[in-house]
């Protein structure tokens, strides 16, 4: 049997991104080859298939030790098939078929200083510092009297940046007994038990575990930890290595916040002949397509992400609401849903529109910046008809799109796109799942938006002050918006699931 392989580090995130990687292997399988989905992280596959709506029956899950993007080359040399899907990893294939799968390039032609930063500085800095890597299969951050709340699930891991043999895990336990804190337990590299001493501090609900190790270990999984719907009561609040090398990396994170993140991603030098290796490029949207081209001077096929549009209903009572979905972060192609409150105060204000709603659906990404970002959103809704849905479920997801009738998305606004392309949407899964709802959008007109969306089945705008007042006019027009309605549930079947798999089995098939 022919072997297949799907490549993504950041599997375990269950993004969107992740849902195309594994409709891929579906693909695989459904043609007959083995198939492997390859990642580092643990996946929670049962949430996977659930949040996804994904069928990975007959996929195996392979696990790579955590290693550099190069590093993963070595591997796919035992398939016949290898698609790499995963954001920033360039590195050679040696399969007999290799696809490249592109978000959004990046560029090959980079300055002395770029190059200098991602060759030596970055590098530099990794193998000085000491520090906490990876915290895997954590709940989302929770923020609680200014600290990071990690919240533990089964077999909770911190992976470090080089082994140690000393470390310090310092828990809040909401209730600090002994039973309770007894339920936290350690596995390590070593065949040796972990060593460890601990301390309850009963005036704050905390326990720490000092570690000292007879073998330096690259992670500590913490397991045993209490049944599923008393697991919050239990949080990883602090990691603590006495070590000059933390010391220092502790400093340097916190004058330099954005550098250390970059101790964190994959930001290497990209060699042309890497990509070049690949028979062929696939990329979600004609927008990436001409940046692919701009960066690489390479062709490109254009494969639109597979959208559940079947999982989405559009309610017959629907209700006056402007619904968006993003998550809250504040770097890279951020949500801008600072901006979309602004407009919604002056829409409501300015127009004298007292029955309508603004509803915000999204997660906040880890980091205290993102919180922060989260935060003032919050105080500048206050007192507007402004609806925060934050770790909104499926459920919820799909009763308030189906509800609302507008869609709002502006992703990249007061952005430069000649400039910086990547700060702008790639394509648009949440545009099209809104569509399918049977909301109305009303999209930035740039990055991949106007290829889902046009003055037929719904409103481009280029800036704030032609989002109000198009939105405005839409809202004055209910005969017009109840037909772009229309319209926008139509075009959705364009970016269905079923039509993906075809065209990438037609791909994989040569035609």
């Amino acid at each position: 049997m022919k072997k297949a392989a799907v490549y993504n580090r950041w599997l375990a995130s269950l993004g969107g991104g992740e849902q195309v990687s594994f409709s891929f292997a579906e693909v695989l399988r459904d043609l007959g080859y083995k198939t492997d989905l390859i990642t580092h992280s643990k996946v929670d596959l049962a949430a996977a298939e659930k949040k996804l709506d994904v069928d990975l029956h007959g996929i195996n899950l392979r696990y790579l030790p955590q290693m550099s993007s190069n590093g993963v080359s070595k591997y796919t040399e035992e398939y016949d098939v290898f698609i790499n899907t995963s954001q920033l990893d360039y590195f050679c294939n040696r399969s007999k078929k290799g696809i490249l799968s592109i978000y959004f390039p990046e560029q090959i032609h980079i300055s002395a200083y770029e190059y200098l930063k991602r060759a030596i500085i970055i590098p530099c800095l990794k193998s000085f510092f000491v520090y906490p890597l990876e915290y895997e299969n954590f709940a989302v951050d929770q923020y609680v009297k200014g600290e990071i709340h990690k919240g533990l699930k089964n077999e909770s891991v911190v992976h470090f940046s080089t082994p140690v043999k000393s470390f310090k895990l310092k828990f809040f336990t909401g209730v600090a007994s002994a039973s309770h804190i007894d339920q936290i337990k350690f596995k390590v590299e070593s065949k040796n038990p972990p060593v460890f001493k601990k301390k309850i501090c009963q005036h704050d609900n905390t326990a720490t575990f000092n570690f000292d190790l007879k073998e330096a270990t690259h992670h500590v999984e913490i397991v045993g930890t209490l049944v599923q719907e008393k697991q919050d009561d239990i949080a990883l609040i602090e990691v603590t290595i006495p070590s000059f090398r933390f010391k220092t990396y502790q400093v340097f994170k916190n004058l330099f916040p954005k550098w250390e993140l970059k101790l964190h991603g994959i930001h290497e030098v990209i060699k042309k002949s890497n990509i070049e290796s690949y028979r062929g490029i696939i990329t979600n949207s004609g927008f990436t397509k001409k940046w692919v081209h701009k960066y690489w001077l390479m062709g490109s096929r254009v494969l639109y992400p597979p959208v559940n549009t079947e999982n989405f209903t559009a309610l017959k009572a629907k209700k006056n609401i402007i619904s968006h979905v993003g998550r809250f972060f504040v770097s890279g192609h951020n949500k801008k849903q600072s901006e979309l409150i602004d407009s919604f105060i002056k829409l409501i204000t300015e127009h004298s529109i007292d029955d309508w709603e603004l509803h915000l659906v999204g997660s906040v990404n880890p980091g205290q910046r993102n919180h922060d970002y989260f935060d003032q959103c919050v105080d500048a809704a206050k007192g507007y008809p402004i609806v925060f849905h934050q770790n909104a479920s499926f459920e919820e997801l799909k009763n308030l799109l189906g509800k609302s009738k507008i869609y709002w998305h502006a992703t990249g606004l007061n952005e430069n796109e000649n400039e910086k392309p990547g700060l702008f949407e790639h394509f648009g899964i949440t545009t099209v799942e809104a569509m399918a709802s049977g909301c109305v959008p009303v999209v930035i007109n740039a990055g991949g938006q106007p290829e889902i969306v046009n003055d037929t089945n719904g409103v481009l705008f280029d800036n704030a002050t032609e989002l109000i007042a198009k939105t405005n006019t839409l809202i004055s027009n209910p005969v017009t918006l109840k037909e772009k309605s229309q319209k926008a549930l139509m075009t959705s079947q364009k970016f269905s699931r079923k039509i993906f798999k075809t065209e990438f089995a037609n791909i994989i098939e040569g035609k």
